[in-house]
C-alpha cells in the first residue's frame, strides 16, 4: 500500500476509492457513487455542486454528499483501453491508453475479523462460475450469457432443507450484508449465510421440513447454503452476418463444456466485492483492528479539520477494548479509539438472536457451549481452504502507452485522470487509420507516434497483398491528424475479443495489444499467444444488447418516428417538480397511455384475427420489453412502478414463457438481465423512444391484420360484423395474455402519470394537454382501425396541396423573408404531408408567424415559405461574428405540426460535412435545442403554445452557433474554467474552422435551389475575406487573434487548412465568374425593362 499522496486531486470519478478520518481520527474508506464531473442527476434538488462528490462509506448504508477537499484518493479504477492523461498546471499534456492494469486488494474473510493484505486479482475468483454478460465459448461457437438460473440448496438451523430457484426468488439476503443494512448480492455459494422469510419462497421444493420450520415459517430465519447448481443458462450466440441474433438454452452436458473467455466483473475490483480466495502459506492473517490502525497512521493528516458531515447514531454502540498485543510497530504516543461494530463480524448467542446490537468478539476468543460460530470457523483458516472474502481496500498500477510512442509501467492509478473530449482525431500508437482525403484507396496505416501539441502523426502505410496473403509496407510519413480517420474494421484495443477467420481452425481470443509493426498480439482461449495480421482476425462486439432479436427493427427508423430523441440523460435533467420540465414528460407518457387503451380495445374486439403461431410471439415480446423499458420512469421519479421483481410481472412473465413454448417458441429463463433492475444511463437515453416506436409498430401490425381480415370477408361473402359477444370470437379476453399485459401496463402507466400530474399540482395540471388524449379512435368490429397511427409529434396522412394567399410574394431574391409558389421536392419533409384537425386555426397561426418573421427577422437570417405547403419552411442562418462560424452559412428544413403552435415543429439540419460542426448539429440532420424537446438542460425553455418560429431561429443562432461550441455537448459545461475544458475547447475550434471551410466548399458546389442566389451573393462578397481571415490565424509571426479560443494553432491544422482553403478558392473563383456574368445579364435586362416602360408611358 502506497503512502497518501500529497497532490491535490483535481477531479473525482465514479468508482474511485476514497478515504477520510472520522472524529476519532480513524480512517474510513468509501466508493464514489457520483461526482460533479460526470454527474447524471435528474433532480436539481439533489444535484452535485462543483467540488462535491457522492460517496458510499463503509460504515454507512446511505450515500453522502462530501466535499472533495475533505477526502483523499486511494484508488482509481482504470481498465485496459481507457484513455488517460496527467494534469500539470498551465501545461497541455499528452494522452495515453491503458495497456495493462495490476491490482492488489486487502480482503476480509467473511464471517471473521481477519484481514489479508496485498492479494492479487489472479487469486480472487468470482463466486459464480458463469454470470450474465460473460463471454463464453462452446466448441467453435462464441456468445455472451443472457440468463443464468441457479438452484440453491439451503439448510436452516433447525435442520430443514429446501431448494429454490434464484430467478423467481429475490428476497434471499446475505446475512452479513443485512447486518450492515447493505444491499444484498445476487451471487450464492456454498457456506454463505442467508436470511429470509420461508413463507415468501416462490415454488420451493422442501427436502426436509421440520416442525420448527412450520411453526416459524412467517419469521425471518437464517439459512446456510449447502449447494449451488446452474440449472439454466441462455446464451446469445454471435454470427458474422446477424450479430447476436440467436438466443438458446444449453443442455446440462454443454454447461460442463462451456469455457469462459472473459468475466466482465473481473475487469477490475471494487470495494465490497465478494470473491473466493484459496488460502496460501504466504498469507498473513491480521486482525482488522490492527490493519485499520496501520492504515490510520499511514494516511493520517498533518492537521485534521473538524468534520461536520458525520451523522450521529441514535443507537448505543458497545465499546471494544483496545488491542492487547500489536503485531505491528507504531509510533509512540499514538492512540486511536475503535468503537464501531463495523470493525468486526458477529457471532450469535442463541438460535433466535438476530439483534443488530449483539456484542462483537474476536474469532480466536474461547466460546461457551451455547455460542455458535458461523462459517468459516477458526480451524478452517488454514492453507489450501477456499473461503469467501470481501474487498475492503484496493490499489492499482497501470501500464500506459503514451501518444509519443513511449510506454510507462507501474504508474499509480491515482496519478492519472480520464481524458474526456469530443475529439475524434486523437490517435494512439498501434491504432489503424485511413487517409480521409483519399478514402477510395486500398491502403491503410498504423500510427507510430503522435505529436499531441502539433496535432500531427507518424503513420506507417500498408497495402494487403492477395498473392502473399499478408500486408506489404509502403512508407512512413507525417500527416495532420485532421486528414486521418479511424479504420472502420480494424478497431482492436486491449481486452477486445476477436476470432480467427481461418476456416480450418476457428479460434477465439482476447487482444493483448495492437503493435506499431502492424500486427495484433492475441491470447487464444487455450492460453497460447500469436501475432496476427488484422486481416486474419475479426472483432466481436463487446456486449450483446439483445434480450430479443427483432426482425422488424430494421424497418423502423427511430430518428424518423419521434422528434424528442435525446443525446444524454441531461435531456431529462431539471427540477422534477418544475412544470416546464414535467409537461413534456407527461405529454409523451399520455401518448403511450392512449395507445395502450387503443391496443387493449383492439385485442378485445379482434382477438380472433391474431395468428397465434406468429403474431402472438411479437406482441408478447414487445409488451414485455415496453414494461422493462418503462423503468426509466422509476429512475426519473424515484418510484418502483415498473420493478422487474414485481410478483405480478413475474407471474405474467412465467405465463408468457409457457404460452410461447406451446407455440413452439423456445423462450426460457429470465428474459431480462439483473442489471436492468437499475437501468443504466445509456438505456434511459433511448427507453422512452423505444416504447413509443414499439407502440406504433404494434398498432400498425394489428391495424394491418384487421384490414386484411375485412378484405378477406368482402372478397368471399357478405357477413354480419362480429361483435365482442359474437360466438365466433372464441378466444376469451380473460385468457388473452396480451390483454393481461396491457392491463398491467396501463395500471402502472396511470400511476406514473398521476405522480407527474401531482407534482405539477392543482390547476397547473390542466396545462398538460396532449394530442394523444384527443379523440382516440375506438376500434370497432365493422371498421378497420386507421392504418397509420398518430404520434405526439409526427405521423402524416396524405392530403391535397394547400393553397393560400397571404401577403404579397417577395420580388427581390435576396430579401430575408419570402413566400414562393412551390415547395422544392428536395425539402426534407416534402413527402410528409399533414392531416389537419383544425385547418382554420392552423392557418391563423401560420399567418401570425409569417407577419412576425417578415417584420422581426434578425440580421443574417433568410426564410423561405411556400404557398402550396404552408407547413414547410426553409431557413438559412449566417454564422455570427466573433465565433468560429463567422461568415459560414447553415441551412435548416422545418415542418410545422398539424396542431401548431401547440406542438413544436420538426427541424432538420442540412449538413454538407462528414463530421459534426457543432455538438448540437448532427450530420444526419438532428438538431438539439430545448424548444424542440430534443435537449433539456437545467433552466432551459421548452415549447409552449406561445412559442414562435422566431424564438426558435434566435435560439439556434444564439445558443448553438457560439464562440465555444465544445461546451454545447451535454454535461461538458462542467468543464468550464478547467484546464482540460480550455484545451478541449481550443482544439475543437480548430476542427470547427477546418470543417466549416470544407462544408462551405461543398455548399458552393451544390447549393439548394431556394437559396442558390443568396449563397452565391454571400460568398462573392465574403468568401475572399473568410479565406484571408483563416490564413491569418496560421501565420507564424503576429497572427490575428480571434475572439474565441484558438491560438496557437497546431501544425496539423495549418497543413489541413491550407489544402482546404485552396480547394475552396478554386470553387469560389468558378462560382464568382458565373455569378458576375449572371449579374451583368440581369442588370442589362433590368435596363431594357425600364426603357420599355418609359416607351409605353
Amino acid at each position: 500500500m502506497s503512502h497518501a499522496n500529497t497532490e491535490t486531486i483535481k477531479e473525482f470519478y465514479t468508482n474511485d476509492v476514497v478515504y477520510r478520518h472520522d472524529n476519532h481520527k480513524r480512517i474510513l474508506f468509501g466508493v464514489v457513487v457520483d461526482s460533479y464531473e460526470d454527474s447524471s442527476d435528474v433532480d436539481e434538488r439533489h444535484s452535485l455542486q462543483k467540488g462535491q462528490i457522492r460517496v458510499l462509506w463503509n460504515n454507512n448504508s446511505r450515500q453522502r454528499v462530501w466535499r472533495q477537499s475533505k477526502v483523499g484518493l486511494i484508488n482509481r479504477s482504470i481498465i485496459p483501453g481507457d484513455i488517460v492523461r496527467r494534469f500539470e498546471n498551465g501545461k497541455e499534456t499528452q494522452r495515453g491508453y491503458c495497456k495493462e492494469t495490476k491490482q492488489v486488494a486487502t480482503v476480509q474473510i467473511v464471517g471473521t475479523d481477519r484481514v489479508i493484505e496485498r492479494v492479487t486479482t489472479e487469486r480472487l475468483h468470482s463466486v459464480r462460475p458463469y454470470d450474465v454478460a460473460d463471454a463464453v465459448c462452446l466448441g467453435s461457437k462464441f456468445g455472451r450469457i443472457e440468463t443464468v438460473d441457479q438452484m440453491v440448496t439451503m439448510q436452516s438451523k433447525c435442520g430443514s432443507i429446501v431448494n429454490v430457484l434464484t430467478s423467481i426468488n429475490h428476497d434471499l439476503d446475505d446475512y452479513w450484508l443485512s447486518k450492515r443494512n447493505r444491499i444484498s448480492i445476487d451471487a450464492y455459494y456454498p457456506g454463505q449465510e442467508l436470511i429470509c422469510v420461508a413463507s415468501n419462497f416462490e415454488q420451493p421444493h422442501w427436502i426436509k421440513k421440520s416442525k420448527t420450520m412450520k411453526r416459524n415459517i412467517q419469521s425471518r430465519q437464517r439459512f446456510t447454503v449447502q449447494k449451488v447448481e446452474d440449472v439454466l443458462i441462455e446464451i446469445a450466440w454471435y454470427s458474422n452476418t446477424s450479430g447476436y441474433s440467436h438466443i438458446s438454452e444449453i443442455s446440462q452436458d454443454d454447461i460442463k463444456k462451456l469455457k469462459v473467455l472473459e468475466h466482465p466483473s473481473d475487469t477490475f475490483l471494487e470495494l465490497a466485492d465478494r470473491r473466493l480466495l484459496k488460502l496460501s502459506t504466504s498469507d498473513v492473517l491480521l486482525q482488522k483492528k490492527d490493519w485499520t490502525k496501520k492504515l490510520t497512521l499511514m494516511y493520517r493528516p498533518e492537521v485534521v479539520p473538524k468534520v461536520r458531515h458525520i451523522v450521529s447514531c441514535t443507537s448505543k454502540i458497545p465499546r471494544i477494548s483496545r488491542l492487547r498485543s500489536l503485531s505491528l510497530v507504531y509510533a509512540q504516543n499514538e492512540e486511536v479509539n475503535f468503537n464501531s461494530e463495523e470493525d468486526e463480524w458477529w457471532t450469535e448467542e442463541s438460535d433466535e438472536s438476530d439483534n443488530d446490537g449483539t456484542t462483537s468478539s474476536r474469532i480466536n476468543n474461547s466460546t461457551k457451549n451455547n455460542k455458535r460460530h458461523f462459517p468459516p470457523k477458526s480451524q478452517d483458516l488454514v492453507p489450501g481452504n477456499t473461503l469467501a472474502v470481501e474487498v475492503i481496500c484496493v490499489e492499482s498500477k497501470v501500464n500506459v502507452v503514451w501518444q509519443d510512442g513511449s510506454e510507462e509501467k507501474d504508474i499509480p492509478s491515482i496519478q492519472l485522470y480520464y481524458s474526456i473530449s469530443l475529439d475524434d482525431h486523437e490517435f494512439f500508437p498501434g491504432e489503424w487509420v485511413i487517409n480521409d482525403s483519399k478514402p477510395e484507396t486500398d491502403s491503410y496505416g498504423v500510427v507510430q507516434s503522435v505529436n499531441y501539441l502539433e496535432r500531427t502523426a507518424s503513420i506507417k502505410w500498408f497495402t494487403y497483398s492477395e498473392t502473399e496473403k499478408k500486408p506489404l509496407e509502403l512508407a512512413i510519413n507525417e500527416m495532420s491528424v485532421y486528414d486521418l480517420k479511424k479504420h472502420s474494421k480494424f478497431v482492436f484495443r486491449p481486452r477486445s475479443i476477436v476470432k480467427s477467420k481461418a476456416a480450418e481452425e476457428e479460434k477465439t481470443g482476447i487482444v493483448i495489444d495492437s503493435c506499431i509493426e502492424g500486427y495484433v498480439k492475441v491470447q487464444w482461449l487455450d492460453g497460447t499467444e500469436e501475432n496476427c495480421w488484422p486481416q486474419d482476425i475479426e472483432f466481436i462486439p463487446e456486449a450483446a444488447d439483445c434480450a430479443f432479436s427483432d426482425e422488424d427493427s430494421s424497418v423502423d427508423d427511430p430518428g424518423d418516428c419521434v422528434s424528442w430523441e435525446t443525446e444524454s440523460i441531461e435531456s431529462f435533467a431539471g427540477d422534477m417538480t418544475d412544470e416546464t420540465v414535467l409537461q413534456p414528460l407527461a405529454a409523451r407518457l399520455d401518448f403511450i397511455r392512449s395507445r395502450i387503451i387503443y391496443l387493449k380495445d383492439a385485442f378485445r374486439q379482434h382477438t380472433h384475427i391474431v395468428d397465434p403461431y406468429k403474431e402472438t410471439v411479437i406482441f408478447v415480446k414487445d409488451l414485455l420489453l415496453i414494461y422493462e423499458n418503462s423503468s426509466y420512469l422509476d429512475k426519473l421519479l424515484g418510484t418502483s412502478f415498473f420493478s422487474l421483481q414485481s410478483k405480478h410481472f413475474q407471474f405474467l412473465l412465467l405465463r408468457a414463457k409457457q404460452k410461447l413454448k406451446t407455440l413452439g417458441v423456445e423462450v426460457k429463463g429470465m428474459l431480462f438481465s439483473e442489471d436492468n433492475i437499475s437501468p443504466s444511463i445509456s438505456k434511459i437515453k433511448i427507453a422512452e423512444k423505444e416504447n413509443i416506436n414499439k407502440m406504433i409498430k404494434l398498432e400498425n401490425k394489428i391495424n394491418a391484420q384487421i384490414f386484411e381480415r375485412k378484405e378477406g370477408r368482402e372478397s368471399t361473402a357478405p357477413a354480419t360484423p362480429l361483435s365482442p359477444d359474437s360466438p365466433d370470437n372464441s378466444c376469451s379476453s380473460q385468457d388473452n395474455l396480451c390483454i393481461e399485459l396491457l392491463s398491467m401496463l396501463k395500471v402502472r402507466m396511470d400511476l406514473a402519470y398521476a405522480e407527474i400530474i401531482s407534482r405539477i399540482g392543482g390547476s397547473q395540471a390542466f396545462t398538460v394537454v396532449t394530442k394523444a388524449s384527443d379523440k382516440i379512435p375506438t376500434p370497432c368490429s365493422s371498421t378497420p382501425l386507421p392504418s397509420v397511427p398518430i404520434t405526439p409529434e409526427d405521423s402524416f396522412l396524405s392530403t391535397s396541396p394547400l393553397k393560400l394567399n397571404l401577403m404579397g410574394k417577395g420580388q427581390d431574391e435576396n430579401e430575408p423573408f419570402m413566400i414562393v409558389e412551390d415547395a422544392p421536392p428536395t425539402h426534407h419533409y416534402y413527402a410528409s404531408q399533414l392531416e389537419f384537425t383544425d385547418f382554420q386555426r392552423f392557418v391563423k397561426a401560420v399567418e401570425k408567424e409569417y407577419r412576425s418573421l417578415k417584420d422581426s427577422l434578425p440580421p443574417g437570417v433568410w426564410v423561405r415559405c411556400y404557398a402550396d405547403r404552408l407547413d414547410l419552411l426553409s431557413v438559412m442562418i449566417k454564422g455570427p461574428a466573433k465565433t468560429p462560424y463567422e461568415d459560414g452559412l447553415f441551412l435548416f428544413d422545418i415542418q410545422l405540426s398539424n396542431d401548431y403552435p401547440r406542438s413544436p415543429p420538426l427541424v432538420h439540419y442540412v449538413s454538407y460535412s462528414s463530421e459534426r460542426l457543432n455538438p448540437n448539429l448532427y450530420v444526419e440532420g438532428k438538431v438539439c435545442v430545448s424548444l424542440l424537446g430534443t435537449w433539456m438542460g437545467r433552466g432551459t425553455e421548452v415549447w409552449g403554445p406561445n412559442s414562435t418560429l422566431l424564438q426558435l431561429i434566435v435560439s439556434i443562432q444564439g445558443l448553438i452557433l457560439v464562440s465555444e461550441p465544445y461546451y454545447n455537448e451535454a454535461g461538458y459545461d462542467k468543464q468550464t474554467d478547467t484546464q482540460q475544458g480550455y484545451e478541449n475547447s481550443r482544439t475543437y475550434n480548430e476542427l470547427v474552422i477546418l470543417k466549416l471551410i470544407q462544408s462551405m466548399k461543398e455548399m458552393l458546389r451544390s447549393p439548394p435551389d431556394m437559396f442558390k442566389s443568396e449563397i452565391h451573393t454571400h460568398f462573392a462578397k465574403n468568401g475572399r475575406n473568410l479565406c484571408h481571415k483563416l490564413r491569418s490565424y496560421c501565420q507564424d509571426s503576429e497572427p490575428i487573434t480571434p475572439e474565441f479560443p484558438l491560438l496557437p494553432v497546431s501544425k496539423g491544422l495549418k497543413l489541413s487548412l491550407t489544402a482546404s482553403l485552396t480547394a475552396f478558392e478554386d470553387v469560389l473563383i468558378k462560382i464568382c465568374d458565373k455569378s458576375e456574368v449572371a449579374n451583368a445579364n440581369q442588370e442589362a435586362e433590368n435596363v431594357i425593362q425600364k426603357q420599355e416602360i418609359r416607351d409605353q408611358a
